[in-house]
């Protein structure tokens, strides 16, 4: 049991004795604190060495930072500030600004910071409509919503996280629409700038439709697959294959990885290591590599549907300006 003379809380505090089980994390869940204020109120405890009977004081309210929009972020293990800019896709001199007197190099666990709107905010594309992100609002209620689907909010939307939605944020919603047209102009991420270049519309035996930008072909390989790939270096190719949507899941990522296996060691990239929030809804997103050869397997649905596509990708250095365009391909696919 830990006996010491037990000095005054200080004000805006009350004091707490330490019971089994208690933790800095814990009790500012309890109490609806921070880590960080409750080490700012006891500078002689040591938050990795309490002990049972040890009286500590707990401070009475939540002190948050400022944040008009109220977009609170409350910091997890392994999370940093560079990280958590990624993941709401703003920049670290906003984020910082967002939050003064953070010290970036020493974040706690459970401290609360604020998530600024990226400014200006984006301007939509055409046939599409601005909607302001309330709280709650998900990519799943407003496909409900506006009658559309997912993959098209997303696609309408590639600067977006879906799972890092923030209130105030504007969202573009496409307008439902009975007709495709025959050209359209697509987004194409390169080196984190946005073009928008055109593509023509190609439709899939498979039942589905995908826009092609120029310098790349379309076509039908054998029953059940395609091919999408460039004509500059037809080294680089997509294989798309559209799949029952019963598929054992488990089944095509064992299957993916024996394939992968004669390429490299495979790895499943998830969360922030995919570089485009489109695909981190994938089902699984699969990687390996040699000296000479990236391959990525990648399992996701679209539009109900369920596909499967096999990315070959070389490793040349004409690979930087092809790959993002088979994946600003790749999201364009629908089902209609």
């Amino acid at each position: 049991m830990y006996s010491y003379y037990r000095q005054p809380c200080p004000p805006g505090t009350f004091p707490y004795i330490i019971q089994p089980g208690d933790t800095f994390y814990r009790l500012a869940l309890r109490f609806r604190t921070t880590v960080p204020a409750l080490i700012s109120a006891n500078p002689l405890a040591t938050p990795d060495t309490l002990q049972i009977g040890q009286s500590i004081c707990i401070p009475r309210q939540q002190i948050y930072p400022a944040c008009p929009e109220g977009n609170y972020y409350t910091i997890r293990s392994g999370d940093t500030l560079y990280g958590i800019a990624r993941t709401y896709n703003i920049s670290l001199a906003d984020l910082v600004e967002a939050n003064p007197g953070i010290n970036p190099y020493m974040l706690m666990v459970g401290q609360v910071i604020c998530i600024p709107l990226a400014t200006p905010p984006q301007t939509c594309p055409p046939d599409t409509t601005p909607y302001v992100i309330q709280s709650g609002d998900t990519f799943t209620k407003l496909a409900q919503q506006f009658n559309t689907t997912v993959s098209a909010i997303v696609r309408a939307n590639p600067a977006l996280n879906p799972t890092a939605l923030l209130i105030g944020q504007t969202v573009c919603i496409p307008r439902p629409s009975q007709t495709l047209p025959a050209t359209k102009n697509i987004p194409v991420i390169v080196e984190g700038q946005t073009e928008y270049r055109q593509a023509k519309l190609q439709r899939s035996e498979q039942g589905y439709y995908i826009y092609v930008l120029d310098r790349f072909q379309f076509t039908a390989e054998e029953p059940g697959r395609d091919l999408l790939f460039s004509t500059f270096d037809d080294r680089f190719f997509v294989r798309i294959e559209r799949l029952p949507n019963n598929a054992n899941i488990e089944d095509l990522r064992e299957n993916a990885l024996t394939e992968l296996r004669l390429i490299g060691t495979p790895h499943e990239m998830k969360g922030e290591e995919i570089f485009d929030p489109f695909f981190r809804n994938a089902r699984f997103f699969l990687h390996a590599s040699s000296p000479t050869v990236s391959k990525n397997i990648i399992v996701m649905e679209i539009d109900g549907s369920l596909f499967r596509f096999t990315m070959h990708l070389p490793n040349t250095e004409a690979a930087e300006g092809i790959i993002p365009s088979f994946y600003a391909m790749m999201k364009t696919i629908g089902v209609r």
